[in-house]
């Protein structure tokens, strides 16, 4: 992944932390992939920024 531009801090409440701990250490997503996602989606669901494109699935071959 490329290097930011811009780097935020934030203070999250501690059952944020919490949960995001708990989070990390089940699946091992970092926080900084938790908080990535999570922005994104709101930003999506405002309207601010666009989806990603999915992906069109492969076809299966007939045999």
């Amino acid at each position: 992944m490329a290097p930011r531009d811009k780097i935020i801090t934030f203070r999250p409440d501690n059952d944020t932390f919490d949960a995001m701990a708990s989070l990390r250490e089940r699946e091992g997503v970092p926080f900084s992939e938790q908080i990535r996602r999570a922005l994104r989606a709101w930003l999506e669901s405002k309207g601010v920024m666009k989806a990603d494109r999915k992906r069109a699935r492969t076809r299966k071959r007939k045999e």
